[in-house]
């Protein structure tokens, strides 16, 4: 690769990735990049790591245009990144937490021949048939120049309604665009400290690296323990200085709840983006951001097919923010349409779908041209000039002051826990089952902030068994697309023109699943809270000392609020016995 000019002098958007990070490198070499525990690289470090882990790669799999990384959380991991786009393929995340079935869906469709994991986690992959490197093994530099290849940079997969994962292929221009306009739109600018919170199959990640990375900033890396103890991961954040956050909607909820319970705001933020979700200001959030009068909230919106493509800057009084707020105004380069069915545009304050122009849109779906013609089609304006737009399923209006009110969808794809869900994709799988004459999904909030999947099946025989339904969907699906509840019915209920009427689903009872274990009641004052504790989190009538949270319909998120309650009857136990209080014998 060819020396690089100083970034005032070059257009970002004309630059690979790679590229802005090498004119950060010469720039600042001594600089730290990447924190991680005891674990640092300076930005010199992390780029001579990155060249020789990039000749092994392309050593290793000379062909293909992408290959696959492991999300397990290590400096290698950003390492492993920067080097797969060194030697001119795509990053391609593999979740080590995925069931092997659905990672063998992606290796197959894909086409990827190799991984690369630290030499710890390389039986999790080894069994997917392609070649396993090593990220965390010395590499000997070479003097050969690295390819300066036009692929794209990133393939995420994502939920297919067709029963099947399906990735998203993003090119480097897009990327570059959405760099170049958060630079001149936040801190970045100056070097910041940022939290690597989201998982690599999360695109939001590919933000908190590199938004950091090509401007001179230290990236501060975070374990899977801390990642879901919201008290932790406040002391931690107040440890590092880190400067900024990205966090989904649900996330910044718990923890701003948690800021509030211990009154412990870390003067230290500056930037909050949160996106993935629709954003409600709850007044843990108001009371969070009035204690930190210098941090600025941020809305951002876009799909994987996109990344970010609109903004909301929220500052100020805190007190005086929407509870609602829009997603804002579109970013540089990019145009957002509201159109109707035919494909109008729609005058300020009428409702239509949300579809994107401009340099933010994907390459397309990768192998799935049918799919992509579908999705990115080629529309012809009133004055006749024809441009290539996203049609993103959502629902929105222009409003007069220019921002953007998002509305929900125009079909069943659903957000749950900031990942993007097609509920026909777990439909699919489950209508294929023994027994199972016909299922379907839905996303339900009978709780305010707590949304969860609910199956409806009908069975052929009359003889449901619902964990063999729930080992089937465990066996082929990630834990964000289990569905918490499983409810049998004789039929489904349908409208008058024969479809099945989600609005006449039932709401889920409160009997305790049918699970492998039997029921087993709580005995102690401690076991009696925490599955008191439980039945309120997950809405059940009983829970047994034996049971399995998850198989409940417990998830990571539900789990840091066990973990707090847990922290609280530790606590009290220890004061009981501290004063001779007989605790057991507390009511």
């Amino acid at each position: 690769m060819a020396p690089l000019t100083e970034a005032h002098s070059v257009d970002m958007n004309d630059l690979l990735i790679h590229q802005l990070f090498e004119l950060q490198k010469n720039k600042t070499p001594d600089a730290v990049a990447v924190i991680f525990g005891a674990q640092s690289l300076t930005y010199s470090q992390l780029g001579q790591k990155a060249d020789a882990l990039a000749y092994a790669i392309l050593a290793s799999s000379p062909v293909s245009l992408n290959a696959g990384v492991s999300t397990f959380r290590s400096v290698e991991t950003i390492v492993s990144v920067l080097a797969i786009l060194k030697s001119g393929k795509a990053y391609l995340p593999l979740d080590p937490d995925y069931p092997q079935d659905r990672l063998q869906q992606i290796v197959n469709d894909s086409g990827i021949d190799l991984c690369l994991t630290v030499a710890a986690q390389r039986h999790l992959f080894e069994p997917l048939g392609i070649n396993i490197l090593n990220s965390d093994s010395d590499y000997k530099p070479s003097a050969m120049p690295l390819p300066e290849s036009k692929s794209a940079c990133y393939v995420l997969y994502t939920s297919g309604s067709t029963g099947t994962p399906k990735g998203v292929s993003m090119g480097h221009a897009a990327l570059a665009n959405l760099l170049s306009w958060q630079q001149k739109n936040s801190i970045s600018a100056g070097g910041v400290n940022t939290l690597q919170f989201a998982p690599l199959s999360f695109d939001v990640s590919f933000q908190e690296i590199f938004a950091t990375l090509t401007t001179g900033g230290t990236l501060i890396l975070v374990d899977d323990d801390l990642r879901v103890d919201p008290y932790r991961l406040l002391r931690y954040i107040e440890q590092y200085s880190v400067n900024r956050i990205f966090l989904p909607f649900v996330v910044l909820q718990y923890l701003t709840e948690a800021a509030d319970a211990e009154k412990y705001f870390p003067a230290c933020l500056k930037e909050v983006m949160t996106a993935g979700e629709q954003l409600k200001i709850t007044p843990q959030i108001v009371r969070f951001f009035s204690a930190l009068p210098g941090c600025v909230l941020y809305n951002q919106y876009g799909p994987t097919e996109t990344h970010v493509v609109t903004q909301l800057k929220l500052d100020g009084d805190a007190t005086l923010w929407p509870p609602l707020p829009s997603i804002g105004i579109p970013i540089d380069e990019t145009k957002i349409l509201i159109l109707d069915e035919e494909l109008n545009q729609l005058p300020y304050g009428e409702t239509g779908e949300l579809c994107v122009s401009g340099l933010s849109l994907a390459d397309g779906y990768l192998n799935r041209p049918e799919m992509t013609a579908e999705k990115f089609i080629y529309r012809e304006d009133s004055a006749g000039k024809t441009t290539r737009i996203y049609r993103t399923g959502d629902l929105a209006r222009y409003m007069p002051d220019g921002n953007i009110d998002y509305l929900g969808r125009r079909d069943t794809q659903v957000k749950i826990r900031g990942n993007r869900v097609e509920l026909g994709e777990i439909e699919v799988l489950i209508n294929q089952l023994n027994d199972i004459q016909q299922a379907i999904v839905v996303a339900r909030e009978d709780v305010i902030g707590q949304k969860r999947l609910v199956a409806y099946m009908v069975s052929k025989t009359g003889k449901p068994d619902t964990d063999y339904v729930r080992k089937s969907i465990e066996q082929s699906l990630p834990d964000f697309m289990h569905p918490s509840a499983y409810v049998w019915l004789s039929e489904l209920p349908k409208t008058t023109s024969g479809k099945v009427d989600r609005k006449a689903l039932p709401k889920p009872d409160l009997k305790r699943p049918e699970l492998n274990v039997l029921y087993k009641a709580p005995v102690t004052p401690i076991e009696k809270n925490i599955t008191g504790i439980w039945m309120e989190l997950l809405l059940l009538d009983k829970i047994g000392i034996d049971d399995n949270f998850f198989q409940l319909g417990g998830n990571s998120l539900f789990n840091w609020a066990a973990k707090l309650y847990w922290r609280i009857i530790i606590t009290v136990k220890a004061m009981l016995k501290a004063t001779s209080i007989n605790y057991q014998q507390c009511p």
